[in-house]
């Protein structure tokens, strides 16, 4: 059985945790394998390979949040071409929306009379993609909430007054693009996907190759009707912690969750027939 944890996150999104300083950890847990899936870039990637070397595998990954409707659906990607031209291209346009969107969050806070530094935001993102946690961060390092938590329910969360909407895809466009890559498509968190049941049987037409099953906020219920839609429509079953950090709000420890046994091996399988098809 492979021990692995498909959904983590690094600095080069919002993680807390160097891609090195993450394999380390993985190391320690005794995992078989570990997916990097940060947002909206592949840059933790190959320095997690290179530090993982051959005590761990490293499975390469990616989440994409889309959107259907006004409702939030992220896809994650496995086994994907990290150097796959077209899914470069649309990365580094989510990212130069992220950064717009974020400077545009940070102005509508200033007005409301409460400022953070933009240079502080940069500075706490790290890596190439800026993301509202690194404002609710500034946040809360200027005083101004008490957590990450209150900063996303009072100013930044969805229909807060500093929120700013980011151009993306849809559920069915993330698929394409990921498959276009040679990986295989999962929807992430179905706890935090409105109507899940009917996003997964609209999935399924377009190709959808998993759902992710095992994750920290699930409950006994949600985890066991999603095991039933996956195997209502064939899809692999697959789990992970959607690791962020230590004592992030809201967010579990490394391991927290992990994938089901089997389910490297049917992502992998799932993944080489977009390969094979490239």
């Amino acid at each position: 059985m492979t021990r692995a944890d498909l959904h983590t996150h690094t600095t080069a999104s919002d993680g807390q945790l160097t891609p090195e300083e993450l394999v380390r950890l993985a190391n320690q847990f005794h995992f078989d394998a570990v997916a990097i899936t940060d947002h909206d870039t592949t840059a933790g990637i190959e320095p997690a390979r290179i530090a993982a070397g051959s005590s761990l595998q490293v499975i390469p990954g990616i989440e994409i949040g889309a959107r259907s409707s006004e409702d939030k659906v992220d896809i994650l990607g496995y086994f994907i071409d990290p150097r796959h031209p077209e899914l470069q291209q649309r990365l580094a346009h989510f990212r130069a929306s992220r950064l717009q969107r974020g400077q545009m969050i940070v102005e509508r806070l200033a007005q409301m009379g409460v400022p953070v530094d933009w240079a502080r935001v940069t500075a706490l993102a790290a890596g190439d993609t800026v993301g509202r946690p690194h404002i609710a961060r500034a946040l809360v390092e200027a005083g101004h909430v008490a957590s990450m938590k209150e900063a996303f329910d009072r100013y930044i969360g969805s229909g807060c007054p500093a929120y700013v909407p980011r151009t993306t895809l849809s559920p069915e466009e993330a698929i394409r693009l990921i498959h276009a890559a040679g990986g295989a498509a999962v929807l992430a968190h179905p706890v935090y996907v409105r109507g899940f049941p009917a996003m997964v049987a609209r999935l399924a037409a377009a190709s959808l190759d998993g759902i992710e099953v095992a994750y920290p906020d699930h409950t006994p219920e949600i985890e066991a009707h999603a095991r039933q839609l996956a195997q209502q429509f064939d899809l692999v079953m697959t789990g992970g912690s959607d690791f962020h950090g230590f004592g992030v709000d809201g967010k579990a420890m490394l391991g927290a969750a992990l994938a089901p046994p089997g389910c490297v091996e049917a992502l992998r399988e799932r993944a080489g027939h977009y390969q094979h098809a490239r």
